[in-house]
Order: structure tokens, then C-alpha cells, then sequence
């Protein structure tokens, strides 16, 4: 398997290995370069020293005598390196030579009196040649060249030199590289420990190592991430079981409640079939009964489609409502009960869907008149606080029980205090899910004894400055 450490390795090892051979090229190409420039030099001088002598002795081979080639040095880098390989040959008008160094007759190249004069050096292959030519000696011209080696011995060395660096580096780069690239990989392995253990199903898993996510670079970052992932997955996951468990409740309430009603009107067809016909009085009270379970069955089919809608997220209807008046509304559809009614006389107005909140409001009253005798007062009000419409129903009933305020919201939930009530269990849980898609809140304070208030929140359309309070209603 090609680990991601060794492909770390071939490229950036590859990639250093060509930035080597690149730098050692161009120092190679430069020294040489520098070397040639010094035997140009060298071609120079000489010339330069020849035709001064020729010119002073007018003798070709004293000229060429003179020529101290021990002399004829150049300081490099490496180290002193004589040169001794500078040749001068002398011609005369015929092209017959006058005079010359020890072989440079035999090895001088052709040239003509087009090729570079004094003080120019031309190159042609390997010679490095330039020509002067003699006033004091009519007709007489001279050259003065050198041969460039093949391998010059400085080049050899600086090329082999190069070469042993360059393979050394690889060496060390293919060596420990691969641990190199494992040490900064390493904390990677412990991401992969954690994803195999999500995928084996422990959602709990983390990689939460604070060396790790202290760290300011993309390994902390990949970590920090990942845990945020896992922790997302972890609340997806519950957030499904949750509501798994929810249907399966929900569901068995649903039946559980409707069973009731049915097994009650089922019994009651049979008391009709048995004496209806032979007792009037019998019939009267078997189709009472039966109008009354018909019609608890109908509003808990009605609360079921509502919290339906509502599971399905759909967009509610919109407009702008006076939460004052139909507070007005809900407490005037109870004339025989004593409900007080505090609210500005100005409108309190939100944006939400008129008959959804009808419904809440008359869901925290019905609840209210549940659990409150009717000796009790009931008080409902309405204002405006900062940016937010307030609306509370409190009533002097017998309060909630400590253990189970947390759970009123909860569908078909209902206190050992209301077992025997006629309610269905979903009012306040239909009341909570409506505030929250109109992203408003709703909380329930309650004590035994006490009685109970809910306190519904809901975005304010106007504030309205004007806060005036209207007497109660007994």
C-alpha cells in the first residue's frame, strides 16, 4: 500500500532532490564559466607580453623565449593552479613561422586575419585564440592560443563533488524521510483510531488530546473539526432515537386514548341493543354518552392533525395579530367563570397566524378553568417588554407538582391531579410547539398550593409607549 508518508516523501524528496541538481548545475556552469574567463586571462597577458618584447628586441625568438610559462598562474577557490598550456606562435608575411613554444607549431589552429585581434579572445571549439600584429618586424603577426581539456582537473573535482552531495542528500531523504513524515503525521493516526470507533457505533468517541487542538496549524484544526463532527453525529444520532421513541409513545398514547372512547361506545351499543327499545330513558342517556365520547374523540383527532401540521415544519401563516383582543376573546367564552383581564388599551401586536394563537390562548385558559374551582379567580394579561409581546395566565388552582413541572409540555402527559380530567394531554404540548414556530417562548411556573402560570413570549411587530391598564373583569 502507497502510505501517505512515503508519497510525502517522492515529493518532497523529488522535489529537493531537482532544487540540488538545479543549484549544483548552476554552480558547475558558473565555474566553468569563471575558468575559461581566467584562461582567457591568460591568453591576454601573454599576448600582451609578447608583442611588447617583439616590439623592444625585434627578435621573434626572443619574444617567444621570454615567455616565463611557470609564471602563468591564477588563484582559484580550490587552490593555486599553474597553467601551463598557453602556446605563442610567430608568422611571417609567407605564413611560415618565425618562431614558437615547444609544440604550439604543431598544435595551432587555422586561423586568418579575420579571427579576433588583441586585446579580443575568441573561442572556437576548444582553442581560445586571439592575434596581434608587429610593427617592428614588417609582415610578422603572432598568435596566441590555448587548448580547453575535456575534463578540466578543477571541473572534474567540483563535478564530483556535486555529484556525492547530491546523491548523499537523496540518500538522507529516502532514510529518513518516511520518519520525518510519521512523526508529523502521527497525530493523525489517533483522528483514524477515533473515525474507526465512530464507525464500529461509539458515538461517545473523541480525539480530545488539548496537545493536539492547542495547536496552531491544520493538524489542530483537523482535530478541533473532527470532534465537532463527532459531537454533531452524536446529537444527530440521539436526536433520532429521541424522536423514535417519541413516535412510539406518542403512537401508543394516541391508541391508548382513543381505545377509551371506543370500548365506551362499543359498551353503550350493546346497553342499546339489549333495552333501548323497551326504555326511553336508557336510550336518552346511551346516545348522550355516546354524543360525549363522539366528541372527545373528534377534538382529540383534531389535536392530532394540529401537532401533525406542526411536526412537518410547514410555513404558518402570517399575519399581524392583536394578542390583546383575543385574549379578550378567549376570556369572554367563559362568562360564569371569574377570569380578570389586564391589558394595555393600546394594540399588542405580533406576527403570527390568528387562529393558531386563538387555539394556545384558549388551551392555557381551558387548562386554567381545569384546575381551578370556580371559587378561584383566574387572571390573564397582556403587555409589551423590550422587544417582546407578553402574555400570562395564572390561576390560584392546586399548583403542579415539583417533579412533574418539567414534563407539562410533554404530549398526552398529564399530572396525577388530572388523571381524571377530560383533557387529551396535548393542549399545552400543541401551545408549546405553536410559540416555538412563531419563534417565541413559552415557561410554566407552578407549587403545590399555589396555583400556576404560564408565560407566553412572542417578537413584538410595535412597541407601542403607552402602557395603561384596564380595570379587572369579576
Amino acid at each position: 500500500m502507497q502510505t501517505l508518508r512515503w508519497r510525502l516523501t517522492l515529493w518532497y524528496g523529488g522535489m529537493a532532490a531537482a532544487i540540488l541538481i538545479l543549484l549544483a548545475s548552476i554552480l558547475y556552469l558558473s565555474a566553468r564559466s569563471s575558468l575559461i574567463a581566467i584562461r582567457q586571462d591568460d591568453v591576454r597577458d601573454t599576448a600582451d607580453s609578447v608583442s611588447q618584447v617583439l616590439e623592444e628586441t625585434g627578435t621573434p625568438a626572443s619574444a617567444v623565449g621570454n615567455v616565463r610559462r611557470k609564471d602563468v598562474r591564477t588563484v582559484w577557490a580550490i587552490g593555486e593552479v599553474r597553467r601551463e598550456d598557453v602556446q605563442v606562435v610567430l608568422r611571417d608575411a609567407d605564413g611560415g613561422f618565425l618562431a614558437a613554444t615547444p609544440g604550439g607549431a604543431r598544435n595551432a589552429p587555422e586561423t586568418d586575419n579575420s579571427d579576433a585581434t588583441y586585446p579580443e579572445v575568441s573561442r572556437d571549439g576548444r582553442y581560445l585564440t586571439t592575434t596581434f600584429d608587429s610593427e617592428e618586424v614588417p609582415g610578422a603577426t603572432g598568435m596566441v592560443y590555448t587548448v580547453l581539456p575535456t575534463w578540466d582537473p578543477v571541473l572534474q573535482r567540483l563535478f564530483l563533488t556535486e555529484v556525492a552531495a547530491v546523491a548523499a542528500a537523496i540518500a538522507l531523504i529516502v532514510g529518513f524521510g518516511p520518519r520525518l513524515a510519521r512523526g508529523a503525521l502521527k497525530p493523525l493516526e489517533n483522528v483514524s483510531t477515533v473515525a474507526g470507533e465512530l464507525r464500529r457505533g461509539r458515538l461517545g468517541s473523541r480525539v480530545n488530546l488539548p496537545e493536539l487542538k492547542s495547536r496552531r496549524d491544520e493538524v489542530g484544526e483537523l482535530a478541533s473539526s473532527f470532534d465537532a463532527m463527532a459531537e454533531s453525529l452524536e446529537r444527530l444520532f440521539e436526536a433520532e432515537r429521541e424522536s423514535k421513541e417519541t413516535l412510539r409513545r406518542f403512537v401508543a398514547d394516541a391508541s391508548h386514548e382513543l381505545r377509551t372512547p371506543l370500548t365506551t361506545v362499543l359498551g353503550y351499543l350493546d346497553v342499546l341493543e339489549e333495552s333501548g327499545d323497551t326504555d326511553p330513558k336508557v336510550r336518552h342517556r346511551v346516545f348522550q354518552v355516546m354524543r360525549e365520547e363522539g366528541g372527545r374523540m373528534a377534538r382529540l383527532v383534531e389535536d392530532l392533525l394540529v401537532l401533525a401540521r406542526l411536526d412537518e415544519h410547514r410555513e404558518m401563516p402570517t399575519e399581524i395579530v392583536d394578542l390583546a383582543a383575543l385574549a379578550r376573546e378567549a376570556a369572554d367564552n367563559y362568562p360564569d367563570r371569574r377570569i380578570g383581564l389586564v391589558a394595555p388599551d393600546t394594540v399588542v401586536s405580533v406576527l403570527g397566524d390568528r387562529e393558531a394563537l386563538r387555539r394556545v390562548i384558549s388551551n392555557l385558559l381551558s387548562n386554567a378553568i381545569k384546575h381551578t374551582p370556580p371559587e378561584k379567580n383566574i387572571l390573564v394579561s397582556v403587555d409589551h417588554e423590550d422587544r417582546e409581546a407578553v402574555l400570562c395566565v395564572a390561576d390560584e388552582g392546586a399548583g403542579i407538582p415539583e417533579e412533574a413541572l418539567p414534563h407539562v409540555f410533554e404530549r398526552f402527559y398529564r399530572a396525577e391531579s388530572s388523571r381524571a380530567g377530560e383533557g387529551t394531554g396535548l393542549g399545552l404540548a400543541i401551545a408549546r410547539e405553536t410559540i416555538e414556530v412563531l419563534e417565541g417562548r413559552i415557561e410554566a411556573r407552578s407549587a403545590p398550593g399555589e396555583g400556576s402560570v404560564f408565560t407566553v413570549r412572542l417578537p413584538l411587530v410595535k412597541k407601542l409607549p403607552q402602557r395603561e391598564k384596564l380595570s379587572e373583569k369579576n
